[in-house]
């Protein structure tokens, strides 16, 4: 699987520049525009000192680390007046360490669908919709600070199919289902999760948004999960709630975040508070507390300071991070 969404990559970083010197195909009599293909990615410099090492995405000490930078290319091509076809090839970069080097880069999202009047229809690895269902809430989404740190269900699946529909009003619907006999993560088990919005995920038409979503048999999870939030002038409230239970074991609990974020000239101070009984990420029930500032550039880039905290039945960990990002 590995080696056909490197050599899809390799192809379409080879053809870039040849698309977009194309001139628009005839099909059928029927002028089309050439493809659209844009490189687009995120840079991401951190220097972080962790007290013990028990997170994930953290080692004991001091730490200079690119988390989660990536570089993807994303593109469409109309096929006729009802169909357009698009993909996305997306790898993780690493490379600032020296066991990097032999490794550098890591599948992320890599899929090819098609849209319409009907929505989108999306296959190959994919983020499911139980974890895009957080939509904007997780404040220190891709660091130590994530609420995949104790939460599970934030995962990214192969061989899986997405469908979204268009927009009926504020509501709209999604779904993911994923094939078990081609995913080692799934057991031989075939998943969905079928999720529910309200609103708007960027807040920026309507100053809310609401989900309701439902796994069964997802990378062995089922989980319910219901996330609210919403903007009252400069401040930004959130709070997700999740029911968690193995899908082939005994584990099971509850758990959730509050998410706060008030938004003044440049500045974004933010709080975030979590707690999950499960043990499903953890070796047992644990909290977490994440509390820092960002400094917002321009809607590219921005400077951050956070320290975050986890604190286990017989043990904690704390982690201290300062760095500097740059989205393209």
């Amino acid at each position: 699987m590995q080696q056909v969404n490197r050599a899809a990559m390799a192809a379409a970083v080879f053809l870039t520049p040849l698309l977009s010197m194309t001139a628009p195909a005839k099909a059928s009599g029927v002028t089309l525009p050439a493809p659209a293909v844009t490189l687009y990615g995120k840079a991401e410099v951190q220097l972080a000192y962790t007290d013990k090492g028990l997170m994930r995405y953290t080692r004991e000490g001091t730490q200079l680390d690119m988390p989660f930078s990536r570089f993807g290319l994303r593109g469409e091509q109309v096929l006729n007046e009802h169909l357009t076809a698009f993909f996305t090839y997306e790898v993780d970069v690493r490379g600032f360490d020296q066991a990097d080097t032999q490794t550098p880069f890591s599948a992320r999202n890599t899929f090819i669908g098609i849209k319409g009047q009907f929505g989108q229809l999306i296959a190959g690895r994919n983020d499911t919709r139980l974890k895009t269902s957080e939509g904007g809430f997780d404040l220190y989404n891709e660091t130590s600070g994530d609420i995949a740190q104790i939460l599970p269900g934030q995962d990214r699946l192969g061989d899986s199919l997405t469908y979204l529909s268009p927009s009926f009003g504020n509501w709209s619907l999604s779904a993911t289902y994923v094939l078990g006999q081609d995913n080692e993560l799934q057991a031989g088990k075939d998943g969905v999760a079928i999720s529910i919005g309200y609103g708007d995920r960027s807040l920026s038409t309507v100053p809310y948004y609401l989900t309701l979503t439902r796994a069964q048999s997802l990378n062995g999870l089922d989980a319910t999960r219901l996330m609210w939030q919403q903007q009252f002038s400069g401040l930004v409230l959130g709070i997700l709630l999740q029911h968690s239970e193995e899908s082939d074991g005994e584990r099971s609990g509850t758990g959730g975040y509050l998410s706060a974020e008030y938004r003044f000239d440049h500045w974004r101070p933010k709080v975030q508070l979590g707690r999950d009984t499960t043990r499903l990420r953890q070796a047992t029930a644990a909290n977490h507390y994440t509390a820092g500032i960002d400094y917002v550039f321009n809607r590219q880039s921005k400077a951050y300071l956070y320290v975050t905290r986890l604190e286990l039945t017989d043990s904690a960990d704390t982690s201290l991070a300062l760095g500097l990002q740059y989205r393209f």
